[in-house]
């Protein structure tokens, strides 16, 4: 297991540097009209569009590669409007076929950056002399892969239940189950430098603005956001022709935009839980930088405004999250002063003195549905924790919730089985044999992170506090299914967790556990 990666890291390496070679030398240009001919011959109806996509596709993965911190910010910037930008692109009548495939773009890009780190670990293995790259996160993280890969490939190693047929359909739930632990591998071994990570924090705060505004917005003029999104935006008709989703998921995925009656802001994402899972991130950030004595009003405004949208939200968790933030930023560290702990104090006390009288007859207080929505998730639970005990290898990949919403798969029935929790879920789908490693790396990556909080640099403390408050509002829902949420989080991590990749990496983006050491190398070598 050790040698797979810099084996594999080889073969990518000579496979650039091949490609590399011939685009140098340009003769291939000449080929360019024949290999279209070619395919225009071999797959005539319609297939110039995926000739011209896979064409733009290779021009952004190789940008990708070469840069991994612009191509991480594009990736970031593209998630959370992915669905209101291609809407409204219906509407100014560009063709589903652009689209669809055009939504792959988060994918090439995040190809991209982890074809740059396999590459860093074959240059830091080959040419600096490293050869102990891997640590526990890295080892435990590839065994988590390994396992759903071999269910992609051989569904019914584990299970006998009916899984999907279609590729297409298990490689979704492969996405979705994989996707935000490769890209967290990716983004932190590939050579990003510190200013990347400024740049990520600076496009984090711009969207947070924006989802804040638009949620105003929406709380306040909810017919004319409705109208906006419905039938300005075209959102029906690209969830139905572009995602190729049933009308009964698209009616359940827009209920929180037409039940006006008891409105639940969502912004641009659409969805209430996920817009609240992705304003903890930084909501965390936010109180860490105060709770270490940044003085920025910026973070006191940023923080009060977070606060309001979650409450219109009505999302639960992520309110309790909010709150477990809150109280953990309250516990005394070196780096936490108690002066600014006080000031930290004193807003939670003025913010809950606002809140407080507002609670009556919400969601917050079981009223809205509240009581009944309590009693689903106790059910669903329970329902999760047996169906794991009679099963413990799994129903199958994509067998619940995310692709089983989508497709009849487990149960023969549309949904699948579903249950709320995020812990749950990845044992239900891919067993106690995918689940294990999975908690492993969740608990490794926890200390890593407290680790990574005692650098005077507030960002990985707030990160690691987002951390903790996405997987608190996971034991409800699902956090790690919304590619919007999960990868830039998980991106997040990546950047609070930067391994060292070799010279000319800043100090701040290198590991942890290494600081002390990497110091004491800068001051033996001046240069």
């Amino acid at each position: 297991m050790r040698v797979l990666p810099f084996l594999a890291a080889d073969a990518v390496d000579e496979i650039i540097h091949w490609v590399a070679s011939r685009l140098r030398s340009q003769w291939w240009i000449w080929l360019l009209p024949l290999a279209v001919l070619y395919a225009m011959v071999r797959w005539p109806y319609g297939r110039i569009v995926h000739i011209i996509a896979g064409v733009f596709a290779l021009g952004v993965l190789a940008w990708a590669i070469k840069r991994p911190g612009n191509a991480l910010i594009a990736l970031v910037c593209f998630l959370p409007l992915q669905a209101i930008g291609f809407g409204f692109l219906l509407r100014l009548h560009v063709p589903t076929q652009i689209l669809r495939p055009a939504g792959g773009i988060k994918d090439v890009l995040a190809v991209g950056i982890l074809l740059s780190a396999l590459h860093t670990f074959h240059v830091g293995r080959t040419r600096l002399g490293k050869q102990g790259q891997l640590d526990g996160i890295d080892k435990v993280l590839l065994v988590y892969v390994a396992v759903v890969t071999f269910y992609l490939i051989f569904p019914h190693l584990f299970t006998l239940f009916p899984v999907a047929n279609r590729w297409s359909v298990r490689l979704l739930a492969w996405r979705t189950d994989c996707g935000y632990v490769l890209l967290f591998f990716a983004v932190r071994h590939a050579p990003i430098p510190a200013a990347a990570r400024r740049r990520f924090i600076q496009v984090l705060i711009g969207l947070t603005a924006l989802t804040v505004v638009l949620g105003f917005y929406q709380w306040l003029r909810p017919e004319s956001w409705s109208h906006l999104i419905l039938s300005s935006g075209r959102q029906v008709q690209y969830q139905l022709s572009v995602l190729g989703i049933d009308s009964v998921t698209v009616g359940r995925n827009l209920g929180y935009l037409t039940n006006l009656s008891l409105l639940r802001v969502a912004s641009v994402f659409i969805s209430p839980f996920d817009m609240a899972d992705f304003l903890l991130i930084p909501l965390a950030i936010a109180v860490e930088r105060i709770a270490r004595n940044y003085r920025s009003r910026g973070s006191y405004v940023l923080c009060a405004a977070i606060l309001a949208i979650l409450f219109a939200s009505r999302v639960r968790a992520d309110a309790l999250a909010a709150v477990i933030i809150a109280v953990v930023a309250m516990w005394p560290t070196p780096n936490r002063p108690i002066t600014a702990r006080l000031r930290l104090l004193a807003a939670i006390l003025v913010a809950s003195a606002v809140i407080a009288p507002s609670l009556g007859g919400t969601r917050f207080v079981n009223a809205e549905g509240g009581a009944k929505s309590n009693q689903g998730h106790i059910s669903e639970i329970t329902g999760g924790v047996k169906q794991l005990a009679r099963n413990p290898l799994g129903l199958g990949i994509g067998n619940v919730a995310g692709v089983g919403d989508r497709f009849v798969l487990a149960a023969n029935r549309q949904g699948g089985f579903t249950v709320d929790n995020a812990v749950l879920q990845v044992g239900n789908e891919l067993g106690l044999q995918a689940m294990v490693p999975w908690l492993v790396m969740m608990f490794l990556i926890w200390k890593a992170l407290g680790r990574a909080a005692k650098r005077t640099d507030p960002f990985a403390g707030g990160v690691r506090l987002a951390f903790l408050a996405v997987f608190v509002a996971g034991m409800y829902h699902h956090v790690f299914l919304s590619f919007a949420v999960a990868w830039i989080l998980w991106s997040a991590v990546g950047l609070a967790l930067h391994v060292e990749s070799g010279p000319g990496v800043p100090e701040s983006d290198t590991s942890p556990g290494n600081i002390d050491d990497i110091n004491a190398t800068a001051a033996a070598d001046p240069n």
